[in-house]
């Protein structure tokens, strides 16, 4: 056992403590070989300028996803409280890059160029805003213990081995770490689904929001509206024929639907695509939400009927996409900016209350404020509560995620009074979205009877995210 022991701890990788001035030192290494890449592509001429962007663009994106990873491992907390609003302001920066990059295909490098020149700048800000957060010396490692007399003399002195030569101004290559760091989880690609119902802009811009602020890719989907196995290969209709007068009208309504999209995306700045999914809604979104982080979809409306428009479509993709799904409920106003970043948690330690969680991590980890609402019932004693309490907070802390718990009772309570409790919970707390798990019980029994899930889909004022 001991010598299995002692080959386990051989084999474990040793990461070396690193001081916050190594870190320091690694933002301006990495930032001087990058002002220099920009200073390199704006003396470009046109020709190898155009053709030289999308790599610039790749490059920019991992120097400030690296920079933000630095930060972050750092833990330093005047810098942790910077990383936020850094982080921001990186997404902006990208999205700002992607939305000109049509513009540099068709040969208009105006606005790209002047990007290009503002982002040194910019990454000075960054330098100053780092500089400060970071102490400026680490104190000094406890030297080897002092020896007297004889023992100190020695016959034999071993020689200390001689520092490693560093070339203080190498920009050969960004400085990396020997040690792997931890890469944040981050939302990438978005989908949204795009109609032409009047819940249609409200959903969009959510979703617009939420890829600026990541930084990530928006897809909005329109659908046909009749089953794919009718247009297998896409939809190709003659037109005088009578299949063309029966879908034409579809077809123009999805095209229609999409055009409102780019709008509102272009507006928001954030790189996006336009889909026509030969298929319905309720199947398209499904299928196409496999390859996306996040699916936004609005709150049924039994008002509005839509040739397209499935009655209940949340339950449905929520069942069968296998990702997180935010739901937006209909209202009169437009999402505002940071509405996810006041989030109550729903737990009761079942395997949804889990997924769900996990799923949003990327949103929890840029939110000012997480509660988690602790609903002690049939799933989860009262006395397991404290147990899992201390669990939960360390699985959130290890995902640089900050938050409190609120433990209640809901023993006593049936599935829809839970619902409302958790509705009620973020009216009390002013939050601007719930995280939850969705359909605990078998789907069928909450259909009939009505449960939590149920509850918080038809009743819903802010944004639920539900997983299944």
């Amino acid at each position: 056992m001991k010598r299995a022991a002692k080959a386990a701890a051989a084999m474990t990788p040793h990461r070396p403590p690193v001081s916050p001035p190594i870190y320091s030192a690694a933002l301006r290494h990495a930032r001087r070989h990058l002002c220099a890449r920009l200073a390199h592509a704006a003396s470009e001429p046109d020709e190898g300028f155009a053709q030289d962007y999308v790599e610039l663009v790749a490059e920019v994106e991992s120097h400030l996803r690296h920079e933000e990873t630095v930060m972050e491992a750092c833990r330093v907390k005047r810098l942790e409280e910077r990383v936020h609003e850094q982080r921001q302001e990186n997404a902006a920066v990208l999205a700002a890059m992607h939305h000109v990059l049509p513009q540099v295909e068709e040969g208009e490098l105006g606005i790209a160029r002047q990007l290009v020149a503002a982002l040194t700048d910019i990454l000075s800000l960054h330098r100053i805003s780092a500089d400060l957060a970071l102490p400026q010396r680490a104190p000094a490692p406890p030297g080897p213990p002092r020896m007297r007399g004889r023992a100190a003399r020695g016959p034999h002195p071993v020689p200390r081995p001689a520092p490693p030569r560093v070339r203080p101004h190498d920009e050969a290559a960004p400085l990396r770490f020997s040690f792997p760091l931890e890469v944040p989880m981050s939302l990438q690609s978005i989908l949204v689904h795009a109609d032409l119902s009047r819940h249609a802009p409200a959903r969009i811009h959510a979703a617009a929001l939420l890829a600026r602020e990541h930084g990530a890719h928006l897809t909005g989907a329109a659908m046909l509206g009749v089953s794919r196995a009718v247009f297998p290969n896409g939809y190709q209709m003659r037109p005088g024929t009578l299949a063309a007068q029966c879908f034409d009208p579809l077809a123009d309504k999805a095209r229609q639907a999409l055009r409102r999209f780019e709008a509102i995306a272009s507006e928001q700045g954030v790189p996006h695509d336009a889909r026509l999914i030969m298929d319905e809604a309720d199947d398209g979104l499904a299928m196409l939400s496999r390859f996306a982080d996040l699916l936004v979809v609005s709150q049924d409306d039994p008002a509005e009927s839509l040739s397209d428009h499935v009655l209940r479509l949340p339950d449905y993709v929520i069942m069968n996409s296998a990702r997180p799904v935010l739901v937006i409920p209909h209202g009169e106003g437009l999402p505002s900016a940071g509405f996810a970043h006041r989030v109550l948690l729903a737990w009761d330690g079942s395997r949804e209350a889990a997924a769900a969680m996990a799923a949003s991590v990327p949103l929890l980890r840029r939110a000012e404020a997480v509660t988690v609402a602790m609903l002690s019932g049939p799933a989860l004693a009262p006395a397991e509560c404290q147990a899992q309490r201390d669990d939960l907070l360390g699985f959130l802390g290890r995902h640089r995620v900050r938050a409190e718990v609120l433990v209640r009772d809901a023993s006593a309570s049936r599935a829809g009074d839970i619902g409302r409790a958790l509705l009620s919970m973020g009216d009390e707390l002013g939050v601007g979205l719930l995280v939850m798990g969705c359909y605990g019980h078998s789907r069928m029994r909450e259909l009939c009877l009505g449960g939590a899930s149920r509850t918080v889909l038809a009743e819903a004022r802010i944004p639920a995210l539900l997983v299944h």
